[in-house]
């Protein structure tokens, strides 16, 4: 970078009222004013994004400052071409990260014709383990009945029981009363099939078949806004004031406060929960299984009944002639009535089924090359 020295201090002490930028910078991954999740499990060094527009063929110098105001030098950066990413990867790794609001400060000359460019990137971190929620599929198992509806018929068996006739006197004439003997009914019971209802009883059986995919990334949209100006002294790198002890400890520590209050202020307290990593269990016997009913169109089923009506006739009565012997009665039996009830049965045949649902376990493979290529454009593995 040329003139280095002798651009310094317009840099470092003048980052408030920097003249007519037209070189501007924008976060990719990590944006003004966002809330980021960092795995505290992970020794991956910290690394952010960045793109350039507008600037001269340069190098950018990049600072990280925790969430204290102290300031970490990270690698440089490329001030083009430009709408490229460009990574810059900081000596701290994520393990070492805190919980709180953090800034990326981004200094450059900006070529030999260029203003020089001091821009800050304020967003807020949540580090902590990356949990995980085991996710448990269900699996549901869909099974068809039908319905039965029992129609009755009643059919009526009527049962005529006659009594013995009255004696009534009459002069003259000799009656011979005929009695009939109607024996007890005999019932006799018969067993038929109705119907028989053919029902199939389902077994499930899951079975998992594992399937590896490749990681996708996911970038990021650029904001439609650039980074801010700079509003901290850079105490790191080339583009560091050289302050003496004394100025260094009564003005640079009270910049840096005042640096980390107003900082709070802008981002107020965005950090995120911890992300889980979701995955899918892949015991099945741990899965749960449901069954789901599908009703068919009835089935109806009729059934006759008989039901017994006892009636009792009186016949008409009997003249006997006054002054004559009534003879006995002769006594006739009637044949003995008979009945048959049918009782129905509804028979069931059942037939197993073996249901077998495939359920696919998807893992997840991540390629070093497109770890590499995703950190590189900002994004997101997923």
């Amino acid at each position: 970078m040329t003139s280095l020295v002798s651009r310094i201090g317009l840099i470092a002490l003048s980052v408030r009222t920097v003249l007519a930028q037209t070189c501007v910078s924008y976060g990719m991954d990590f944006q003004n004013g966002g809330s980021y999740f960092q795995n505290s499990l992970s020794n991956d060094n910290f690394t952010f994004v960045s793109q350039f527009g507008g600037c001269q063929a340069d190098t950018a110098y990049n600072i990280l400052v925790d969430p204290t105001g102290e300031q970490t030098e990270c690698s440089e950066t490329n001030l083009t071409p430009d709408d490229t990413n460009m990574l810059s990867t900081c000596p701290i790794e994520k393990s070492q990260l805190s919980s709180g609001d953090w800034s990326v400060v981004i200094i450059s000359n900006n070529g030999d014709s260029g203003n020089p460019i001091a821009y800050e990137r304020d967003f807020s971190l949540s580090v902590g383990p990356q949990s995980t929620s085991t996710y448990t599929p269900t699996v549901t198992a869909t099974v068809v009945t039908t319905p039965l509806v029992n129609v009755t018929t009643t059919a009526t068996d009527t049962t005529t029981s006659t009594l013995p006739p009255s004696t009534v006197t009459s002069p003259k004439t000799t009656v011979m009363p005929t009695v009939t003997i109607t024996p007890s009914r005999v019932t006799s019971t018969s067993t038929k099939t109705l119907l028989t209802l053919k029902l199939t009883k389902y077994t499930l059986e899951v079975v998992p078949v594992t399937m590896t995919k490749t990681a996708s990334c996911k970038t990021p949209t650029r904001q439609s806004r650039h980074d801010p100006s700079a509003t901290i002294t850079p105490t790191v790198g080339p583009m560091a004031v050289k302050l003496s002890a004394k100025y260094r400890r009564g003005h640079y520590d009270g910049e840096k406060a005042k640096f980390v209050k107003e900082r709070r202020a802008r981002l107020q307290g965005r950090a995120p929960d911890p992300q889980p990593l979701v995955i899918t269990d892949a015991n099945t016997a741990d899965w749960t299984t449901v069954t789901s009913t599908s009703t068919a169109a009835a089935t109806t089923a009729t059934i006759l009944i008989t039901t017994t009506l006892t009636q009792t006739v009186t016949p008409a009565p009997i003249t006997v002639l006054s002054g004559t012997t009534v003879a006995p009665p002769v006594t006739v039996t009637a044949p003995t009535p008979t009945r048959t009830v049918t009782r129905y049965i509804i028979a069931t045949s059942i037939t197993t089924k073996a249901f077998k649902y495939t359920y696919t376990i998807t893992s997840t493979t991540t390629p070093t090359a497109v770890a590499t290529a995703c950190k590189k454009a900002g994004g997101i593995l997923y």
